[in-house]
């Protein structure tokens, strides 16, 4: 049998470069822009890559690798910032677009972190945990704390929710994992029932205490621990 002197780089590098000659140019354009951007490169559209790439130059991102170092979460700190800009121009199949890779790289918890800064809620945080927080170390700890694990320490209220069953839902969350902060937030119509389950939330856990934000369209409750 005959064998191929040839170099498997050389050979893997001359096999790229042939499928470039097919390759459509959006395609080529997608390529480079992953491979710029490799951190972000499961996005698919290089549109939206390019997007993404432009939110590290926000004040907000500025404000926030400040004090997360965790590589993860700032690409999902990144991604939130690339959706609500999407969002704002109204592309709706961009925002599918990128909900969907989100969800297939991070799954559901990635995407509910993005959801969050998304809304805008990261500078509230740092608002609330600020003046508890005796260090920029242990200020970075408490942001990552409630972001890894924000399926036990926020809740998203929504309209139709049943106001007994989800405050009981967020009591037994606080008193199986007593939390340094837990937050409660809603938009809109929903604003209503937010307030009736902090209420009954209170009345069943001790040793917290409650701060409100609220603008016209929506509210936040940081429930900290004493």
């Amino acid at each position: 049998m005959e064998t191929s002197s040839k170099d498997p780089l050389a050979s893997a590098a001359e096999g790229v470069t042939r499928g470039f000659l097919y390759w459509s140019e959006e395609k080529v354009k997608g390529f480079i822009a992953r491979f710029r951007n490799n951190d972000i490169a499961f996005v698919s559209d290089p549109e939206i890559i390019n997007l993404a790439k432009k939110q590290r130059e926000t004040t907000e991102w500025k404000l926030f690798e400040q004090y997360i170092k965790d590589r993860k979460l700032r690409i999902l700190f990144q991604m939130g910032l690339t959706i609500r800009t999407l969002m704002l121009a109204r592309k709706k199949k961009h925002v599918a677009s990128l909900r969907k890779d989100i969800r297939y790289k991070y799954g559901r918890k990635g995407l509910h972190i993005v959801q969050f800064i998304q809304n805008g809620y990261f500078g509230k945080i740092i608002g609330n945990i600020l003046e508890k927080a005796s260090t920029p170390e242990k200020l970075r700890i408490e942001i990552e704390s409630i972001l890894n694990n924000i399926e036990q320490t926020t809740i998203f209220i929504k309209q139709d929710d049943n106001v007994n069953k989800k405050a009981e839902q967020i009591a037994i969350k606080i008193l199986a994992n007593s939390p340094s902060t837990f937050i409660i937030f809603s938009s809109g119509n929903a604003m209503i029932q937010c307030k009736l389950i902090k209420e009954k939330v209170m009345k069943r856990i001790s040793g917290y205490e409650t701060e409100l934000y609220k603008t016209k369209y929506k509210e936040i409750y940081f429930i900290n621990k004493i």
